[in-house]
């Protein structure tokens, strides 16, 4: 029998891309209640409409800095995904909303699923923390040389987590996610990922830019792989582990962008524009999937094309929705 089933769960950043999704698992898992915590900043309430439909799911607006809040509502929790996050470019601008989001907001996450006696934490970590890789594919044993202020308070949530299931004995799996994608991406604020600023360049008749000549590289992960990763985190014999969520293929921006003008059936082209601006992004990042395959039985199932063409269809639907309210 799954832990979730009949599992009461709380979701920190439920109403997000990854954790609605979660939401929804759980629910489909047999989890008895399911509650969102999310203070609606990348978040929004329409990605939770089908689960909070089936009368299991509670939508809380919530701040996780609010460490009394936090308490209240992981209160009796079975099961955690802790998912709340704030987005990396925001972390570089507002360092300080960082530390206290990121930081403390996660020591207060932390703390309340030790005090309710959580049989499971899964803690969202991030590729961010390798920073430019000394060798490739990377896998968990990479030393850390991030240099961005999100990564850093990665490594710190990473941290604080094993504290925890040591100070505690808190079962606690942290998923080192590489790049997510896939319906319910954020489509409306200034904070796009790349594929989605290059769909709505398409939508313009606007050619695709590229800083540099496009050979950087990342490793792209279907958001429902990811989901099953966590699902699966809570199932894992294990009470203190780190592993990449990944796909374990590499693809060069151009490529990711010849990929996007085919699916589309667009000629609008690549323009290329000066070069990558300097520690911006890793030059090239790719994952080891070798240790989530051993401890959670992970392997990534959907492919890069059939994943962007979900993402299209899903974006053109919701687009749709929108401007019809």
């Amino acid at each position: 029998m799954s832990k979730l089933d009949g599992a009461r769960v709380v979701v920190t950043g439920g109403a997000g891309n990854v954790g609605s999704h979660i939401v929804d698992a759980a629910i489909a898992a047999g989890a008895e209640r399911v509650v969102a915590l999310d203070a609606l900043v990348r978040g929004v309430p329409e990605n939770l409409h089908e689960a909070l439909a089936t009368g299991r799911a509670e939508l809380r607006e919530m701040d996780i800095r609010d460490r009394m809040a936090v308490r209240s509502a992981v209160d009796g929790a079975d099961i955690l995904f802790h998912q709340a996050a704030l987005r990396w470019t925001r972390c570089q601008e507002e360092p300080r909303d960082c530390q206290e989001v990121m930081v403390d907001g996660t020591f207060n996450v932390l703390e309340a699923a030790a005090a309710a006696k959580a049989q499971r934490v899964v803690l969202a970590s991030s590729a961010v923390v390798y920073g430019e890789p000394r060798k490739l594919p990377l896998d968990e044993d990479q030393p850390l040389n991030g240099k961005t202020v999100y990564g850093a308070a990665k490594v710190a949530n990473e941290q604080l987590a094993r504290a925890f299931a040591h100070l505690h004995g808190l079962p606690v799996v942290t998923l080192r996610y590489f790049n997510i994608y896939g319906p319910r991406m954020d489509i409306r604020s200034d904070y796009t990922e790349v594929m989605i600023k290059w769909l709505d360049r398409i939508d313009r008749r606007e050619p695709l830019v590229i800083n540099g000549d496009g050979s950087a590289s990342a490793d792209y992960i279907y958001v429902a792989d990811v989901v099953r990763a966590n699902l699966l985190a809570c199932e894992a014999q294990v009470t203190d582990a780190i592993v990449n969520v990944c796909s374990g293929a590499e693809t060069q921006l151009r490529e990711l962008a010849a990929l996007l003008l085919r699916l589309t059936g667009t000629d609008v082209g690549i323009e290329h524009r000066g070069s990558e601006p300097e520690g911006a992004l890793p030059t090239r990042r790719v994952g080891d999937p070798t240790l989530a395959t051993e401890t959670l039985g992970f392997t990534a199932e959907t492919g890069l094309e059939e994943g962007v063409r979900r993402l299209i269809e899903w974006r053109k639907e919701a687009l749709a929705g929108a401007g019809s309210r």
